[in-house]
C-alpha cells in the first residue's frame, strides 16, 4: 500500500505508557464496581432486616397492653399504641424509600459493570 521502503513509525513511549495506565485503571474500575455491588447488597439485606423487625415490633405493639389494666386504662393503651405505631410506621416508610433508592442504584451499578471501553 505504501510501497517499498516505507516505514511506519514506532509508537512513542508516552502512548505505550498511556495504554498501560488505561488498562490498569480499567481493571481497578471493574474491581471498584464489584466492591460497590457487594456493599450495596449488604446494605439492601440490612435494610430488609430493619423493615422486617419494625413490622414485627409493630405487630407486638398493636396487641400489647403495656402491663396496664386493659379495662381501666383503655385510653392510655390506645394512645401509647397510636404514638408508637406512628413512629414505627415512619421508620418503615423511610426504610422502604431507602429500598427503592437501593433498587435504582443496583440498576446503575449493573450498567457500570457492563461498561467496556
Amino acid at each position: 500500500m505504501l510501497g517499498d521502503g516505507a516505514e511506519v513509525p514506532d509508537l512513542p513511549p508516552a502512548a505505550t505508557k498511556a495504554d498501560t495506565e488505561f488498562e490498569k485503571a480499567e481493571g481497578e474500575f471493574a474491581e471498584a464496581v464489584e466492591v460497590c455491588q457487594d456493599k450495596l447488597l449488604a446494605i439492601d439485606n440490612a435494610n430488609s432486616g430493619v423493615i422486617n423487625a419494625a413490622e414485627q415490633l409493630r405487630a407486638k405493639i398493636e396487641k400489647n397492653d403495656f402491663q396496664l389494666d386493659s379495662k381501666k386504662e383503655v385510653k392510655k393503651i390506645a394512645q401509647a399504641r397510636k404514638i408508637l405505631c406512628a413512629a414505627i410506621d415512619e421508620r418503615i416508610k423511610d426504610s422502604k424509600a431507602i429500598d427503592k433508592a437501593i433498587g435504582e442504584l443496583t440498576k446503575h451499578l449493573s450498567q457500570l459493570a457492563k461498561y467496556k471501553a
